[in-house]
């Protein structure tokens, strides 16, 4: 997934975290590692060895919510459901919900996410989500006000910025990093928009939101403040390469250009859009736009899987139900999910395409089986979009390190993760009102 999308044959040398060779180039890095060798292999035959996928929108607050918020529309959604239940958790449950979520992802070939918690427990969030070997952003949501929101995440401008702030200072430039996640345009104040804006300004932290999800969404917005979401952040300063909108389902020509000229970049999410009916979104008009876009599920309470292969193949086929004539070809899909997803989140330098000097997020999916042949290796785009299935990857590695290799897990017990995920959930549910 390199800028010609090269296809190889060979093998890949990884070293101190790092790609060190690939293809034809091993066998001299090789020779020149003490020993002439490397300690540990893993024989990757019959399978893709790819970049490890990029997960660029999620709330693993919410893993523990799967098939608890089935309502349709995604403002009942929240009102209903989800700012309760949000409202209900505790470390423990936020633990248990980011493990739980973690397991499935690294299973599935997931290397990097992007991740909106909730009001509360961000700390215990960047902790845990760091403990499994994932890379990514997380942070605490901004919420100020808002329409039936529990009163317990809601918390002054100022209280829940500085504590955003602070808690992206202690946790630095490391592999789990903070941004800012101001909800979306109901819950925060104009203020709260301001002050996150000049924050991310200054300190360069990642502004990752919401925006033209959902119809009833965009109606209430554009009551509330005059006019949709995009102009209205375009207006306050708040686009820039900085800025990853999630959904963007309902944004026109005139508002991908605001989106294109601010750098700033979409989020795909073509499940949760499904299944909360919010729509479809039309990526192939975001890549001809020049919008830095990637992909990701959304959370366990709106998909109901956090699987890469599956969000690719709606993708896929979305974008073909759309443009019939000029569908994404199944090559772009898998850019999303990788390289494009890269540098939608500004980590384009360091991961997303297997080449020298990168660091060393690593999936390998097995392309051996039944539902691959017989053709699975003539295109292996393809054959990742519509054939495989995230029970296909072998192994997944981050900064050369194996969190996932063969159906077993290197940094979570899932035996464990699953007993205390329905212990939390089931706690979860009698603190709720």
């Amino acid at each position: 997934m390199d800028a010609t999308r090269r296809v190889l044959h060979g093998d890949l040398l990884v070293v101190d975290g790092r790609i060190a060779a690939l293809g034809d180039d091993v066998p001299a890095a090789l020779r020149a590692l003490a020993g002439g060798r490397a300690p540990e292999s893993f024989d990757a035959h019959g399978a893709l060895v790819l970049p490890g996928f990029v997960h660029a929108h999620l709330h693993l607050c919410q893993t523990l919510f799967r098939g608890l918020a089935e309502q349709s529309d995604l403002l009942t959604w929240l009102r209903e459901a989800i700012w309760p239940l949000e409202a209900a958790h505790t470390d423990a449950s936020i633990a248990a919900s980011v493990r739980l979520g973690a397991a499935e992802l690294i299973a599935g070939g997931v290397t990097c996410v992007n991740d909106m918690g909730t009001v509360h427990h961000a700390d215990v969030l960047c902790e845990t989500l760091a403990a499994t070997g994932l890379r990514g952003f997380a942070g605490p949501a901004l919420m100020d006000q808002g329409e039936r929101v529990p009163a317990r995440l809601l918390e002054g401008a100022d209280t829940t910025l500085e504590r955003a702030l602070a808690l992206a200072r202690r946790q630095g430039t490391g592999r789990v990093r903070v941004s800012l996640a101001p909800r979306f345009i109901l819950s925060c104040s104009e203020r709260l928009w301001r002050d996150v804006t000049a924050a991310s300004r200054e300190q360069g932290l990642l502004v990752h939101t919401h925006l033209a999800e959902s119809p009833t969404e965009g109606g209430e917005v554009k009551g509330a403040v005059g006019s949709h979401a995009a102009p209205y952040f375009a207006a306050h300063g708040v686009l820039s390469p900085r800025f990853v909108g999630a959904h963007g389902v309902w944004l026109d020509e005139d508002e991908l250009r605001l989106m294109k000229t601010a750098e700033a970049a979409l989020v795909h999410c073509p499940g949760s859009n499904l299944k909360l009916g919010s729509g479809i979104a039309d990526v192939r008009a975001w890549r001809q736009a020049g919008v830095r876009c990637g992909l990701g599920s959304d959370g366990a309470a709106c998909n109901n899987r956090l699987d890469t292969f599956a969000e690719m193949g709606l993708a896929a086929g979305l974008a073909r139900a759309k443009h019939r004539d000029d569908p994404l070809p199944a090559r772009d899909v898998v850019a999303l999910a990788t390289c494009d997803g890269a540098e939608a989140l500004g980590l384009g330098a360091e991961i997303g395409s297997l080449e020298t000097g990168k660091r060393a997020d690593v999936a390998v999916v097995d392309i051996s089986r039944a539902h691959h042949a017989p053709f699975a290796d003539r295109d292996p785009y393809t054959t990742l979009v519509h054939a495989a299935r995230a029970d296909d990857v072998r192994l997944t590695m981050v900064d050369g390190r194996v969190l996932y290799a063969n159906g077993r897990h290197a940094t979570l017990d899932p035996e464990r993760v699953v007993a205390d995920a329905t212990r939390e959930s089931q706690a979860l549910l009698m603190r709720m009102p």
